[in-house]
């Protein structure tokens, strides 16, 4: 929580060594960054992704995220009907903050779209990881998420005509990235998953 008094965030002891890197003046953070949740070693950030100075470098080892498709959607923080062209430079700039963010053994997990068709077909996926390379990122592996909802589509580029057929595949990606090493090699060591869980998780 926030100590009005001195603009503080107040951090109790036992999970000091933790978090310690939130332990920061609300008045540096205020305009930029506000905290919604602290509990415990929980805690819920509101703030803008393009602002590198809203995280300090290095602070955490993983990023989840699925960002804006650019398809229309109507956000209420975000435009979500830019040209492609400012929609990969806005993609460029989160990419390298999150790039900035995490340690070198940090990892991000990012789900985008394969392509897209409205607006044009354009092919977001292998745009987006040729931008998270160009910027730092290396790749590790892909996992293709069948949504299997093709059928809420219609694939008819002229409709009732095979003259000029989209061809859409009901599946997204899930891009496995990471900054320098993938090998974890500071932390606990202690790996808590179990030999029968390991396959299920990696395909083994």
């Amino acid at each position: 929580m926030v100590n009005k008094k001195n603009k503080k965030i107040i951090i109790d002891k036992q999970n000091f060594n933790n978090i310690q890197m939130f332990n920061e003046d609300i008045e540096k953070y205020g305009n930029i960054r506000e905290t919604i949740l602290n509990f415990k070693k929980a805690f819920i950030f509101k703030g803008n992704v393009l602002d590198t100075k809203i995280f300090r470098k290095n602070f955490c080892d993983l990023i989840i995220t699925s960002p804006p498709y650019n398809v229309g959607i109507k956000y209420n923080s975000n435009n979500d009907v830019l040209m492609y062209e400012d929609y990969l430079k806005f993609t460029e700039k989160w990419l390298k903050n999150c790039y900035i963010w995490v340690k070198d053994t940090g990892r991000l997990i990012l789900n985008i779209p394969l392509d897209k068709n409205k607006g044009g077909q354009k092919s977001v996926g292998a745009d987006i990881t040729n931008i998270a390379k160009k910027v730092g990122w290396k790749y590790h592996s892909t996992i293709i998420w069948n949504e299997g909802t093709i059928s809420r589509r219609t694939a008819w580029g002229s409709f009732m005509s095979a003259s000029a057929p989209y061809v859409i595949a009901p599946v997204e990606l899930i891009l496995i990235l990471y900054k320098k090493e993938w090998k974890k090699i500071s932390g606990s060591k202690i790996s808590d998953i179990s030999k029968k869980e390991l396959p299920s998780v990696t395909g083994m």
